[in-house]
């Protein structure tokens, strides 16, 4: 890490943090107005990240409307939301299905130009404790099947084969059926002190913006978060987050450095190797604009991992936002680090969403745009650009679709390869 580098990422941090002084643009009003939902499910006062099963839950149950009404349509899965709600006010069960398919094609000449895979999810929270109190204690849960769609490679794959340094498809990959979470979560001191432990993602906590998730957001992995920190699959981990006044929290984190996400988590757990995080958040208007309104910095750690010969590794990375007129949000964020352990030495994001729509009731439709650059941990590869655009509307009640764009520049593990286009349609229907 050059000395030149770390000059230009602070310089950078401390412009980010100056000018802001996220995915559910419909929510962005003040707590007094709150959405009007399906099942009447609500966040709270979650920090938790899209692509997390409690900010599945609440915020797929967000009652936005569709370009096409159909009242049969939507007559069907009426009992199913009234069922829903019962369940939750009677038992505190909280309860989601959900299926996402996603299906990319390249314009370059390779071997596999098209890829496609469908990712079905049962999920649910089951409030066991201290249910409608401010300290609740609740087993999260996540049933994943992931599997290809009448294609030889899932979209997880199809970077590879123009020499792409990341997944222009992340999440729809081909691991078959797996348990993917397993969790508690407690909260204490009336809210101010949360903790979980479990079978947990090791990066969806940190590091991420409103337009982070695969399932909603950003297709391609370099442009949902930095990766120039570590990214292990879902495997035991524990963390604690406290709120430090109205304005401040805190989260740190440490997880299986060696998990893999579709396996037993016992599998690895003695292997050497940890990942380390604290992040700090900050958020310039109020904890409830908080998804939208936020500046994070994060300093992390990864042990060795022995068995796969990656030496130990640190870094930083950051990520601000700003949710203007509840219409526009830019954000940036980025990082740099030291050592082998993630993909990317150094990389850095700039992007904005649009919010169509925004009342609670009304069709949400949201316009996403980024650019990245990275900068491999390998010097032998070269720097690679990354840019996407989507268009995310619902096509009818509970059914999203998101066509996309990607063009990507110089690919890094692609010397003779200048420029790739990936072309990519995302349909996603929750109930």
């Amino acid at each position: 890490m050059k000395k030149t580098d770390i000059v230009c990422f602070s310089l950078l941090l401390i412009f980010c943090i100056c000018f802001i002084s996220t995915d559910v643009f419909a929510q962005s009003k003040s707590i007094e107005n709150p959405p009007a939902t399906k099942s009447g499910y609500t966040l709270g006062g979650s920090l938790e990240d899209r692509d997390s099963v409690t900010g599945d839950l609440a915020q797929d149950d967000i009652d936005v409307g569709a370009l096409f009404r159909s009242k049969r349509f939507e007559k069907f899965f009426a009992s199913w939301f009234a069922a829903k709600r019962k369940l939750n006010e009677d038992y505190g069960l909280k309860l989601q299905l959900s299926y996402q398919a996603l299906y990319q094609a390249t314009n370059e000449d390779v071997d596999e130009d098209g890829a496609a895979a469908g990712r079905a999810e049962f999920q649910g929270a089951w409030t066991l404790i201290g249910r409608n109190s401010e300290n609740p204690g609740l087993l999260s849960f996540r049933i994943e099947n992931r599997h290809k769609l009448g294609t030889e490679i899932p979209p997880t794959q199809l970077g590879r084969q123009f020499g792409a340094a990341v997944a222009t498809g992340s999440g729809f990959n081909d691991f078959g059926s797996a348990l993917t979470e397993l969790a508690w979560r407690q909260t204490v001191l009336d809210g101010q002190l949360k903790f979980v432990f479990g079978k947990i993602s090791g990066v969806s906590w940190y590091n991420a913006h409103a337009l982070a998730s695969a399932k909603t957001g950003f297709q391609n992995l370099a442009l949902r978060g930095s990766l120039s920190k570590p990214a292990p699959g879902r495997g035991i981990g524990g963390g604690a987050a406290a709120h430090l006044g109205d304005r401040f929290a805190a989260i740190a984190g440490v997880h299986d450095a060696n998990a893999s996400t579709p396996d037993n988590p016992f599998d690895t757990i003695d292997e050497s190797g940890f990942f380390q995080s604290l992040e700090f958040r900050w958020f310039p208007t109020t904890f409830e604009r908080s998804r939208w309104d936020q500046v994070r910095v994060q300093v992390w750690h990864q042990d060795e991992r022995d068995d796969a010969g990656i030496p130990s590794s640190e870094g930083v990375t950051f990520v601000a936002s700003r949710l203007f007129n509840d219409f526009w949000m830019p954000f940036v964020a980025g990082g740099i680090s030291d050592g082998n352990a993630s993909i990317f030495e150094a990389d850095l994001i700039a992007g904005v969403g649009f919010g169509f729509n925004t009342e609670p009731r009304d069709a949400r439709d949201v316009l996403g745009i980024a650019v990245g650059w990275g900068k491999p941990a390998d010097d032998t590869l070269q720097e690679q650009f990354t840019s996407e655009i989507f268009y995310r509307f619902p096509l009818v009640q509970n059914f999203v679709i998101t066509p996309s764009v990607q063009y990507i520049v110089n690919p890094s593990y692609n010397l003779e390869e200048d420029e790739a286009l990936v072309f990519g349609l995302r349909g996603r229907l929750t109930f």
